[in-house]
């Protein structure tokens, strides 16, 4: 039942008013009615509570996804209230999970790149996720081995986590996260490579919004952590966040002078 109702609100449906219904006339009552059996009250049909975070569907980064739902819409940041990228998606849209979920407005999000071919067309963003057994969205395969997304992880509050494997060449940390409160909170991450001392890699304070941030390849590469890491996040925040691959940079074209052609 919730899930019909969420999927409502983030598609805009609408339904006709219901019609009042007209009143009965009042039967008499003999002095002595026969007893007639009445149905528990318990037995009235009650609104479903509202799932909590645990029924997000979970994807890992760089895993294809699909909509099952008709009409959803893509937003720049998570929540119902943000400005939207693009909609409404059919049912069957293909999208890749580039990190999540985050809990926000009461429902789960995910940002995705668009691996679809058909419109409408985006580059990436956030999109709602729903809740088990109904969710929004469906895996429909692992990641593709060419896939930049090292590793995802969320939590409300503080974890660890390792150790991951990072290789040669750029990488970058992207990240957003949100106060449950919706006053204030602290988020942390810090970096060892091995049995080192962990670095602190980010520090921020979020304030009453959703705030993303990037530690950019430069700044990452200062850190000097390679091979097995392990990923330390010191926070009170709901938050995400995603161990990137940086594209190999473009070979600069040689600006030697070709040798002149024989006569």
């Amino acid at each position: 039942m919730f899930a019909l109702l969420l999927a409502g609100a983030l598609i805009g449906c609408t339904l006709p008013p219901l019609a009042t219904p007209t009143s009965s006339p009042t039967l008499s009552v003999s002095p002595s009615p026969t007893p007639v059996p009445t149905m528990e009250a318990s037995a009235a049909p009650t609104p479903d509570s509202t799932p909590s975070a645990a029924a997000m569907p979970r994807f890992n980064a760089g895993e294809r996804i699909r909509t099952t739902l008709d009409g959803l819409r893509v937003r720049q940041r998570p929540g119902t209230t943000s400005s939207v990228v693009t909609g409404l998606l059919p049912i069957g849209s293909e999208l890749q999970v580039v990190m999540g979920p985050i809990f926000v407005q009461g429902v789960g999000w995910y940002l995705v790149t668009d691996a679809d071919p058909d419109e409408p067309q985006f580059t990436e963003g956030w999109i709602a996720a729903g809740f088990e057994p109904d969710a929004f969205l469906a895996s429909i395969g692992a990641s593709p081995d060419d896939t930049p997304y090292v590793a995802s992880f969320d939590q409300t509050g503080s974890a660890q986590y390792g150790p991951i494997e990072i290789g040669d060449g750029d990488h970058a940390i992207r990240w957003i996260a949100t106060d449950p409160e919706r006053v204030r909170c602290e988020f942390a991450v810090l970096l060892a490579a091995g049995s080192a001392d962990p670095v602190p890699a980010i520090r921020a304070t979020i304030g009453n919004g959703v705030d993303p941030g990037t530690l950019q390849p430069g700044s990452f590469a200062a850190l000097g952590v390679r091979g097995q890491v392990f990923v330390t996040v010191e926070s009170d925040c709901a938050w995400t966040l995603v161990i990137v691959r940086a594209p190999d940079p473009l070979e600069e074209p040689s600006t030697s002078a070709s040798p002149s052609p024989s006569p």
